[in-house]
């Protein structure tokens, strides 16, 4: 009988320590002295166990949440391949959702949709991660199933090409992205000779040549429990768990991982094999984008803590702009941006400067200008910011144990490399101590390796609820509207601010006025002077839209603005009361909005990296916009967005009583309110419209096709149609059963896509019934003639009523874990006050969901799926 070891943490693992110790930091210009902080246990619930077959397990507790996450790094990744196997971790990847020895594909989606779970995988250069994230009652079952996937799949033959089809969809979407592609050239020879320099997806080559049976003797050399990281966090009893973990992942016996040797090849943790770059070359390579870019790498030992990456972020953060403003100054005419980064990996540690240039800038002239800098550089760090990035710290793993559908995918990289240990002490200041003792040391070498990217000769196209109590406090005296969450389990503040009325006062003062003045706000928000006083509170904000996080897309919406903040709760009176004070009656400087301006006009990495791109989708997503859509109310006759006009927009639209705030803390509600009693002003004269996007009702079919000779082709069928909004539930219901049938379909069965929607969009009294994916060129005419066919109100006939409550369950499921984090929790809340007058709606709609019978679907689908007045858009 098996038996579960404990593994004893050392006094040093699980005494943390406390980064408000009375004893100092102290720092001598090259050499550093470090005296510990007090000491601090880890936080409640948080424990290490070791299985008897080797597998290493961390369990978080969290009792404050619904659900449980499950994640398993399995230490295996494109580190690990060769130039025959590239891409073959991530095919793995694919093929384990295929079936086990005791269910088929279908059975495993069924019985995951079945319970609520999400489950999803990940891989990377030293991983790869399995994520199972279901409501807490469901775990176990939710465990067994993940535990089936790693150790019993078939990876059948039959699934095998189509799998190869989904793979080579993804690389064929990643290779439309200039980034992408410049990646692609770089790692090619930072790390010659080593793994580490293969595209994690593989290549098209690579992919179409592996051999299923290449694949299974792959998969059960490395899917050994000895082999696995598992982390739990969650809402569980550790005790009752450690059981289920050793019943259900401790039957898998280990086995030797045997990692193949090559005379000039180098995998894993092993030094690049022979074939090594040279240092005195400038290596030029070319990609779709538009700027000509300078990489230049400057090469150094790899730290000790796991923790100098962090800190050395810090303090390229802080000499960044010192350094542009240096080099623009020596050549005006030739620098547009600078952007200092760091690369580290076991084999080799990089600090990268990445300069975009004009095409007659004298190259050697700028790389050794730089690099003279770069060996001046002090590394130092005073305490004060070691302390603050210590209790930033502390925050961060307050956040991510709210998210256990993250914790992994955050963590994985650490815990495969470093350890649980390492993941451990981001509780602990004294890792702050010592990283920062370690970086003080560090000197860059002065022969840089530097890679020359230029824009490629092609032509371009043109192309045309919640645990705890909750208050709202509503105030039409010139105050904000207050929704309050009390969560007493939970150390942690989430204020989230939703910024009303963005598209009407916009159109009187300028177009992206909002994005600019959030800049501004996140400017001063950041400056050296407001983070000495913010950092004590553990604060970070969000301050704009992220459009390429999937997971922020809840918040591109034309009509409001946002900010985030967390913290600790710590001290609330003082924590809210210094964002009253940074918010109240804020007014950019002229030097913070021409800074913004600079910024969100594309300058910067951000900026490059999105140069050039992908004409076809460009392309595509106008067209959309223009077919699908009414035009956008207040856009037109918009001023120019002028320093003035700024001052006058951030007067109406960033003001207390245009704002609805909501905040989750341990305290009550009605203390929470008072501390934003001095946050006011004037009230508004005369309240705007709520404004959303609406759907246009085509009074004809329509077909829009254009042919610009594109890597990737990217289409759109559906029809528009007046609905009742009493059905919404149901639509959403029969969205969830068509979208299931449509991309299994198309994806699963046929593998013609990688990522593709499909299902029903509801706004106001319309719903789109669509299909949008994109495809390699030569699949659009296969695809085309089908699309109709999915739409065929007899198609409803065959609906299940299981079908029905497994679709429910797995969206519930996942709009539950959409709704974890306290700053989200926020945001729904938030929302649903703005545009429905009911901060409870998100919950409503999710409850009236649940309860929809198959009947409800049925009578909607005849009501309204009738295929007439179409559209069709075909970009190849």
């Amino acid at each position: 009988m098996n038996k579960i070891n404990i593994v004893v943490i050392s006094l040093f693992l699980i005494l943390m320590l406390n980064p408000f110790g009375n004893e100092s930091y102290s720092q001598e210009t090259g050499e550093g002295s470090v005296s510990a902080p007090g000491i601090q246990m880890l936080p409640k619930g948080v424990s290490v166990y070791q299985l008897d077959n080797g597998m290493e397990v961390l369990f978080i507790e969290n009792p404050a949440l619904p659900m449980v996450g499950v994640n398993a790094a399995v230490k295996v990744g494109s580190a690990y391949e060769t130039f025959s196997s590239s891409g073959m971790s991530h095919m793995l990847e694919h093929l384990l959702f295929n079936g086990t020895t005791s269910r088929t594909q279908k059975k495993l989606y069924d019985d995951v949709d079945f319970i609520g779970g999400y489950n999803n995988a990940h891989t990377a250069e030293y991983y790869t991660d399995f994520m199972m994230v279901t409501p807490a009652e469901n775990i176990l079952k939710g465990m067994e199933i993940q535990a089936d996937m790693l150790f019993n799949s078939t990876l059948p033959m039959e699934k095998f090409e189509k799998e190869k089809g989904i793979v080579l969809e993804e690389i064929s979407k990643s290779l439309t992205d200039p980034g992408e592609q410049m990646e692609r050239n770089t790692i090619s020879i930072l790390y010659r000779g080593h793994a580490l320099s293969l595209p994690t997806l593989g290549t098209y080559s690579t992919i179409q040549s592996l051999s299923r049976d290449d694949v299974y003797t792959f998969y059960k050399n490395n899917y050994v429990p000895n082999n696995i990281i598992l982390s739990v966090i969650g809402n569980f009893n550790t005790n009752d768990m450690v059981k289920a973990v050793k019943d259900i992942y401790g039957k898998a016996a280990p086995g030797t991982v045997r990692n193949e040797v090559f005379p000039n090849w180098s995998t894993g943790f092993q030094q690049p094999a022979q074939t090594t770059v040279e240092k005195h070359l400038v290596y030029t390579r070319f990609y779709d984008g538009k700027d000509i870019v300078v990489q230049i790498f400057y090469e150094f030992p790899g730290f000790e803590s796991s923790k100098s990456k962090e800190l050395l972020s810090i303090v390229l953060d802080r000499d960044k702009d010192q350094l542009l403003e240096s080099l623009k100054s020596e050549f005006p005419s030739e620098i547009n941006s600078l952007n200092l980064s760091t690369r580290l990996t076991p084999v080799k540690s990089y600090v990268e400067a990445d300069i975009t240039t004009g095409a007659n800038a004298d190259f050697d002239k700028i790389v050794n200008n730089l690099t003279r800098k770069i060996a001046g550089l002090n590394f130092s760090l005073p305490e004060e910011t070691i302390k603050s990035e210590a209790v930033k710290a502390r925050t961060e793993f307050l956040k991510n144990i709210e998210k256990p559908h993250m914790f992994g995918i955050y963590n994985s990289d650490v815990l495969v490399e470093n350890g649980v240990e390492a993941v451990l002490a981001s509780y602990n200041s004294s890792e702050y101590y010592k990283a920062a003792e370690e970086l003080s040391k560090l000197k860059l070498e002065t022969q840089p390796l530097v890679i020359l990217q230029s824009p490629s000769n092609k032509t371009e196209m043109e192309s045309t609820d919640t645990a705890g109590i909750i208050r709202q406090f509503k105030d039409n005296s010139g105050g904000p509207d207050i929704i309050a969450v009390q969560n007493d389990v939970s150390n942690l503040l989430a204020v989230h601010y939703l910024i009303k009325h963005k598209a009407y006062y916009e159109s009187k003062y300028g177009k992206d006025a909002a994005k600019i003045l959030h800049d501004c706000i996140e400017q001063r928000m950041n400056s050296d002077e407001s983070m000495k006083t913010g950092n004590q509170y553990g604060f970070t904000y969000v301050f704009n839209d992220n459009p390429f996080i999937p997971m922020d897309n809840i918040y591109l919406h034309p009509d409001f603005g946002y900010i985030r903040a967390e913290g600790l709760a710590e001290n609330l009176p003082e924590a809210i009361g210094y964002l009253n004070r940074m918010f109240l009656n804020f007014i950019p400087t002229e030097a913070e909005f021409n800074e913004a301006v600079e910024r969100t006009q594309g300058h910067g990495m951000m900026g490059m990296m999105g140069m050039g791109g992908d004409n076809s989708k460009l392309l595509f997503d106008k067209t959309y916009e223009s077919l699908i859509y009414e035009p956008l109310l207040f856009t037109e006759n918009t001023p120019d967005l002028t320093y003035e006009n700024l001052v006058s927009f951030s007067k109406e639209y960033f003001r207390p009583a245009n704002m609805i705030i909501s905040v989750v803390s341990p305290a009550s509600p009605e203390i929470i309110n008072s501390l934003f009693s001095d946050f006011r002003g004037n009230p508004a004269a005369e309240e705007p419209p709520v404004y959303s996007k609406s759907f246009r009702a085509a009074d004809k079919d329509t077909v829009f096709e254009k042919d610009l000779q594109g890597k990737r082709s990217y289409l759109f069928w559906g029809f528009t149609t007046k609905i009742d909004p009493e059905d919404a539930p149901a639509l959403q219901a029969l969205s969830l059963m068509l979208s299931d049938r449509i991309v299994f379909d198309i994806r699963e069965k046929q593998g013609l896509a990688y990522n593709m929607s499909a299902g029903i969009d509801v706004e106001n009294d319309k719903a789109l019934f669509y299909i949008s994916q994109g495809t390699r060129p030569e699949n659009v005419d296969v695809l085309i003639p089908q699309y109709p066919g999915f739409f065929n109100p007899s198609a409803v006939d065959t609906l299940k009523e299981e079908e029905l409550q497994k679709s429910v369950n797995m969206y519930l499921g996942r709009m539950m874990f959409r709704r974890l984090s306290s700053i989200n929790k926020a945001y729904y809340l938030a929302n649903s006050d703005y545009f429905h007058n009911d901060f409870n709606y998100d919950k409503y709609f999710l409850e009236e969901l649940k309860n929809v019978k198959l009947a409800d679907v049925k009578n909607a689908a005849k009501k309204y799926m009738n295929a007439e007045n179409t559209v069709t858009i075909v970009v190849r």
